[in-house]
C-alpha cells in the first residue's frame, strides 16, 4: 500500500474543475448546478483545503506511517508539470 498526492498551484483551481464538470453536464441535457451553486458548493470545502493542504503538501498523509508517498504536481489543465518538492504550495 501507498500514498499519491496530486499537488495543484492552488486550491483555488477547484472552483474552475467543478464548473467544467457542471458544464459539461448541463451541455448533455443532465441535472447540473449553476455557476453560483458551483461557487457556493465549493466554498463549503475551501476553508479545509485552506487548512490542510500545506501540510499534506510538506509532509504526506498523518496517517501514512512507513507507507510509500508518490506526490507530484499538475497545472490547471491537469497536467503534470514538476516534481512537487520543486514548487511551494500557494493557497
Amino acid at each position: 500500500q501507498a500514498w499519491i498526492v496530486v499537488k495543484v498551484e492552488s486550491a483555488q483551481c477547484v472552483y474552475e474543475w467543478r464548473e467544467q464538470a457542471e458544464a459539461s453536464m448541463r451541455a448533455q441535457g443532465k441535472p447540473a448546478m449553476t455557476q453560483e451553486q458551483v461557487e457556493d458548493f465549493v466554498d463549503r470545502y475551501m476553508p479545509a483545503y485552506q487548512h490542510y493542504l500545506a501540510g499534506l503538501y510538506r509532509h504526506g498523509p498523518d496517517t501514512g506511517e512507513g507507507k510509500p508517498l508518490l506526490d507530484f504536481q499538475i497545472d490547471k489543465g491537469r497536467n503534470p508539470v514538476a516534481q512537487a518538492d520543486e514548487k511551494p504550495f500557494m493557497p
